[in-house]
């Protein structure tokens, strides 16, 4: 046995210290705001699910110390701020209804040139024509067979190199 102190485990660069609940205790409209900030920038990098998690990662990480708890509260507040400015304006300028009464017009009005003109059965069977003639022409020149035959050359080539 040794008389040398107990060590530390070694570090690891990709150790990650698990975050500790900050005593700050953020409102609910920051928790929110990071939470929208979050969801709105994984959403824009990779899509919904991204969204999902960002957005609730960015909630959670307000409630933490260090770099990443102030970056999201940070966020928070951004958010928040955002928020609250959309809210006023919206009860300045009724937008929200505006918005809501312009799309109800515009959806009328649409109905109204499709059921005057046929504009959707027309799409549709044009569509449908279309299809066929591509078809047709496929039948007619191999164009499939004669696409997938060159590709899977090109593979064979590439892969002998």
């Amino acid at each position: 046995m040794s008389n040398l102190p107990p060590q530390p485990p070694p570090h690891s660069s990709f150790h990650t210290p698990t975050p500790t609940p900050d005593t700050s205790n953020p409102s609910s409209n920051v928790i929110a705001g990071a939470a929208a900030v979050g969801a709105t920038v994984g959403l824009l990098v990779s899509g919904p699910v991204v969204g999902l998690v960002g957005g609730v990662g960015a909630a959670v990480a307000t409630m933490t110390t260090g770099t990443a708890g102030d970056v999201a509260r940070s966020a928070g507040n951004l958010g928040a701020s955002a928020g609250s400015k959309a809210s006023e304006l919206d009860k300045k300028h009724h937008i929200v209804d505006k918005t809501k009464a312009a799309t109800s017009g515009l959806v009328a009005k649409a109905k109204e040139i499709d059921s005057k003109h046929h504009v959707v059965d027309k799409t549709k069977a044009g569509a449908m024509k279309a299809a066929a003639s591509a078809s047709e022409f496929n039948k007619k020149h191999d164009i499939t067979g004669k696409t997938a035959k060159a590709l899977s050359s090109g593979m064979d080539a590439i892969s002998r190199r």
